[in-house]
């Protein structure tokens, strides 16, 4: 199996803190990746080793079928709503990368007043979890840290 050196996902978060994950695929169309139709969900009043867990899961699922134009938006299908608009209606948004000489970015995201169903950074603000060493994983806890970080700054900022 091909080893990417980027992937990237998408966390959103409903109102009780339950989160949804989307990894991306390839989308040879239009280039570039885009949210495939897979989607997991964690519950709330998780511990930071499910979180962790639940993250890695959804990075892991990156790239693992292609898009094509006639699957559904994810949060489509997880919310069993029409429109990606009315999908992502109430949620939370936070979008992570990972790069493998560098590590995570985490980008809080917040609802977009502009573009009904869009999201866009909060202050410009981004948390990195970066590698100490190419040859190393990255500290256990770190990641989960950084991400209850990016939904402190939500729940600071986001509205």
């Amino acid at each position: 199996m091909f080893m990417y050196i980027f992937k990237c996902i998408s966390v959103y978060i409903d109102k009780n803190g339950k989160l949804i994950g989307i990894p991306t695929g390839v989308n040879p169309k239009h280039g570039g990746v885009t949210g495939l139709d897979i989607f997991f969900v964690l519950e709330p009043e998780y511990s930071d080793e499910e979180l962790e867990s639940f993250l890695e899961k959804v990075f892991d699922t990156c790239y693992s079928k292609e898009y094509t134009d006639d699957l559904p938006f994810a949060m489509q299908v997880y919310s069993k709503t029409k429109g990606p608009a009315s999908a992502v209606k109430g949620y939370q948004s936070i979008y992570l990368n990972w790069h493998d000489d560098e590590g995570y970015t985490i980008i809080p995201l917040k609802p977009d007043k502009r573009y009904r169903g869009a999201f866009e950074s909060i202050k410009s603000i981004s948390i990195k979890v970066t590698l100490t060493n190419k040859c190393l994983p990255i500290e256990k806890g770190a990641l989960a840290t950084a991400f209850r970080t990016a939904i402190d700054i939500i729940e600071k900022y986001g509205n």
